[in-house]
């Protein structure tokens, strides 16, 4: 089979388990369980690239996939506590397609969805043979056709819109498609769709209203399950033990929850603590060039907010959705909603940050010539700020990794001094209160 009941998503799932490093993410399988059957069935989740959506994505698979024996993948994971975890355990029949993988030979819009439409119908009727003796003139009809209800998990919905042969009437074409699979059939009793761009961006008019999109600013249901909250994080650091906290913070926390507590990129927080090294291992994929081109060639304004973003001065504003016309930025806040969209800045309260070290070097490159003498300063300034910082948060976390406060059994309370000196004889401090 190539999308109903594969077993690819067990496969993928059971890899995922197997790494030196995994946060437990099962928990968003309740909400979901809530969901099936209902009118309020379909489900958008999207977020910037390697922020768990994939994973995710194959942990449903390999957990509602009908034919899967997988209860030996969720025994030791938290969902397996939870009321309808029985109920729906590989209990249904899943169609899983991941949009973002394309035909060998794929260089036209024809070539992607003939693909996609034949392996649906290689499937269906393979596995419902009685229906071979009629024809059909749509993929619905011949869902319909089975009399059967399906889960649809849609992996990278928006993938292909990045393809260069994609024209204007291809895109249309292609919502009008997952449309038609989709809008109003009795089939579907969930549909769980991801990607990095909101629907917005693509679908103007009705075609994919039915879906309760889910996404960087306005997700207070599904947060916690893609990227890592500071307790996940810290939890990682006590277990491995390559990297501190008060490093993982510096370079990788700058995101929020709803409630303005932080959250990590997952994917650089892995590699750094794998690698025992912090780099930018994130900001080197994604779109970043198109952004850049928008800072540099389009829109003054938008490089005065980065100047303030870079020298800490956070930028009030009020997002919009994300435009819908094709890949043109043409506002400021078009341009800026695209970087929050895409996890290029930070959104919190109607402010706006660069979330972390790994992406300030990226804007210094594309700021204009003019202001990098500027911009230049600012960064030398907040650089040594930030480290005479960074060196009293790790002698205060010394302290209490290496049990000293142990050794002091009078008073209820102790004081715990960090103290930088640098090369020039300046010193800076940190003081933390804490009980005994």
């Amino acid at each position: 089979m190539n999308y109903l009941n594969a077993n690819s998503s067990k496969i993928n799932f059971q890899k995922t388990l197997k790494r030196k490093i995994y946060v437990d993410k099962s928990l968003l399988i309740g909400p979901l369980n809530e969901l099936i059957g209902t009118d309020e069935c379909y489900i958008c989740i999207t977020r910037p690239r390697r922020f768990g959506k994939t994973i995710n994505a194959n942990m449903l698979g390999a957990y509602y996939t009908r034919g899967l024996d997988s209860g030996e993948l969720f025994q030791s994971l938290q969902v397996s506590g939870s009321l309808t975890y029985a109920e729906h355990l590989n209990q249904h029949n899943v169609i899983y397609i991941d949009f973002s993988r394309t035909p060998d030979v794929c260089t036209s819009y024809e070539d992607y969805i003939n693909s996609i439409r034949q392996n649906l119908y290689n499937d269906l009727l393979t596995a419902y043979p009685a229906l071979q003796m009629n024809s059909y003139d749509s993929i619905s009809q011949l869902f319909r056709s089975t009399g059967d209800a399906f889960i649809f998990i849609l992996d990278e919905w928006d993938a292909i819109f990045q393809r260069r042969f994609m024209t204007k009437e291809d895109k249309s074409e292609y919502l009008y498609f997952l449309k038609n699979l989709l809008k109003d059939q009795p089939y579907v009793e969930l549909a769980y769709m991801t990607g990095v761009l909101p629907i917005a961006k693509y679908s103007s008019g009705s075609e994919l209203n039915m879906f309760r999109e889910y996404n960087f600013m306005n997700d207070h249901k599904f947060e916690a399950y893609f990227g890592l909250n500071e307790r996940e994080v810290k939890d990682l650091c006590v277990k491995h033990q390559t990297i501190s906290y008060v490093q993982l913070k510096y370079w990788y926390d700058g995101y929020h929850m709803s409630d303005g507590s932080s959250l990590f990129n997952p994917r650089s927080v892995n590699c750094a603590l794998s690698d025992g090294v912090c780099l930018n291992y994130w900001t080197e994929t994604g779109p970043m060039n198109e952004i850049a081109d928008c800072i540099e060639h389009n829109i003054d304004a938008v490089r005065e907010d980065i100047v303030k973003l870079v020298s800490g001065i956070p930028v009030e504003v009020e997002l919009q959705g994300y435009s819908a016309s094709e890949l043109q930025l043409d506002t400021r806040d078009e341009i800026l909603s695209a970087m929050v969209v895409y996890g290029f800045l930070s959104y919190y309260e109607g402010k706006l940050s660069i979330p972390n070290h790994e992406l300030m070097e990226k804007y210094q490159r594309v700021l204009s010539r003019d202001s990098m003498g500027e911009i230049k300063e600012i960064v030398d300034r907040s650089r040594e700020m930030v480290e005479a910082t960074l060196a009293c948060e790790e002698a205060i976390a010394q302290i209490k990794e290496k049990g000293y406060t142990q050794r002091f059994t009078a008073g209820k309370e102790l004081l715990l001094v960090g103290i930088n000196y640098d090369k020039n004889k300046k010193h800076s401090c940190k003081i933390e209160k804490v009980k005994k």
